[in-house]
C-alpha cells in the first residue's frame, strides 16, 4: 500500500499549500506544524473531501478521487471536531456509522464491540453522548474511524481532550495499530508522536520545510541545543534575545535550555537535542 502526493497546490484568498509532495507506505507518519501551517488543509484534501487546484493524490498509483468509494472503503479519518448527535448513545451512533460505511448487517455488531473497546469505551455503549466527558467523546471518534479496518488512518489534531493516560493508551493504540497500515497523524504537540512516529513531516507555511526519520532530523539541531545557568536577571534578557525550550529554578539561580546557533553564556554546555527543540528551531515558537 502506498499514499503519494505529487506537488500538490491548494489556494485561498492566500496560497495555503505550495507544491507539497511526499509518498507513504507502511507505518506512523507525523504531521508537525503550528496552528496556520496547512495541517488540517492537508489533511482534508488526502481524505478527499476537497480537491486539489493542482498536482495530484495518488492511493496505489490511482488518483483518489478516480477510485471515489473504493477509496473511502480504506480510509478511516478522525476531524479536529466530530459532529454528535447528544442523545445518541454510543452504540446507537456506532450503528449509525457502520450502515454509511455499508458493514455488513450479520457482523455489524461484533465490529462495533471490538471498535468500542480497543479504545476502551465498552462499558459505555448504552450511554448518551451528551453525557460523555470531552475525553470518551474523542476517543469514540477514534472508534468510529477504525471501525472498517481501515489500511489508511488519517488523524487531525486527535489527543485533543485527553488526559496523561488516555494520551499514553491511545499511542501505545496507533503503535500496535499501524504494523500493517498507514497511520497520517497531524498535530503540534511534539510529545504525542515523538515516540511512535517513523517519519516526521515538518509542515511551515504551507511547504515540507523537512522530512525523515526522528534520528536524521535531530542532526538538523546537533551542536545548537545548550544548557545553562542564569542568575534571574540574565534569564529575562536570554529569553528576549533566544529561543528558549525550558527554564527550571535552582536555588537562587534559573537553569535554562536553549536553542541557539551561538553559544548563549560562556558556561553553556551542548547537549542532545529532542523533537521539540527542533520544532522549536524550526518555527520559532514554544512547543508543548
Amino acid at each position: 500500500m502506498k499514499l503519494n502526493l505529487i506537488d500538490v497546490n491548494k489556494n485561498y484568498k492566500n496560497k495555503v499549500l505550495d507544491g507539497v509532495s511526499f509518498e507513504l507506505d507502511k507505518g506512523v507518519y507525523g504531521l508537525l506544524g503550528p496552528n496556520g501551517a496547512g495541517k488540517s488543509t492537508l489533511i482534508r484534501l488526502i481524505c478527499g473531501i476537497e480537491e486539489p487546484d493542482n498536482g495530484k493524490i495518488l492511493w496505489n498509483e490511482e488518483d483518489i478521487h478516480t477510485l471515489d468509494e473504493n477509496y473511502r472503503d480504506i480510509l478511516g479519518y478522525v476531524p479536529q471536531k466530530i459532529g454528535y448527535y447528544p442523545d445518541f448513545t454510543a452504540m446507537k451512533f456506532m450503528e449509525y456509522i457502520a450502515q454509511l460505511k455499508g458493514i455488513p448487517k450479520d457482523t455489524r455488531r461484533k465490529e462495533i464491540s471490538d471498535a468500542l473497546s480497543l479504545v476502551n469505551l465498552s462499558d459505555t455503549g448504552k450511554k448518551k453522548i451528551k453525557n460523555f466527558s470531552g475525553g470518551m467523546k474523542q476517543r469514540l471518534g477514534i472508534a468510529q474511524a477504525i471501525l472498517n479496518h481501515p489500511q489508511l488512518l488519517i488523524l487531525d489534531e486527535p489527543t485533543v481532550g485527553l488526559d496523561i493516560d488516555e494520551r499514553m493508551n491511545f499511542k501505545q493504540f496507533i503503535s500496535g495499530y499501524a504494523k500493517d497500515k498507514i497511520v497520517l497523524f497531524a498535530t503540534h504537540i511534539v510529545s504525542d508522536i515523538e515516540d511512535i512516529g517513523n517519519e516526521i513531516i515538518l509542515l511551515k507555511n504551507g511547504k515540507i520545510d523537512q522530512q525523515g526519520s526522528l534520528q536524521a532530523l535531530l542532526e538538523l539541531v546537533q551542536g545548537k541545543v545548550w544548557k545553562c545557568v542564569a542568575t534571574q536577571e540574565q534569564a529575562v534578557e536570554l529569553k528576549k534575545q533566544y529561543k528558549v525550550s525550558n527554564m527550571r529554578i535552582e536555588k537562587e539561580n534559573i537553569e535554562l535550555r536553549i536553542v541557539s546557533d551561538d553559544k548563549p553564556l560562556p558556561n553553556a554546555i551542548t547537549v542532545e537535542g529532542n523533537l521539540q527543540d527542533l520544532y522549536l528551531y524550526t518555527y520559532n515558537t514554544k512547543s508543548e
